[in-house]
């Protein structure tokens, strides 16, 4: 069972990174198969420092199903996705 103490393990080390770029990664949403993440950050935040959207869904996806395979689907929102609603 996917919970969220294990999901914010699995982020924990990769958090340290957007953290020092004034971003954070929050976990919104944990089923058994599906994460729900939501980039944050404010006026301090150095946007391009933060690999693009797709690169990054990416990279945290492969992190979270290589350490929690029950997880199948991953969701991030990113407030420079123009798509996000």
């Amino acid at each position: 069972m996917t919970t969220r103490e294990s999901v914010e393990r699995v982020l924990e080390g990769l958090r340290q990174g957007f953290q020092a770029d004034g971003s954070d990664l929050v976990v919104e949403k944990v089923t058994d198969s599906t994460l729900i993440l939501r980039l944050v950050g404010n006026d301090d935040t150095c946007w391009d420092c933060i690999v693009p959207p797709e690169q990054l869904k990416h990279v945290v996806s492969a992190l979270l199903r290589s350490k929690l395979p029950a997880i199948t689907h991953v969701e991030l929102l990113d407030p420079r996705d123009e798509t996000m609603p």
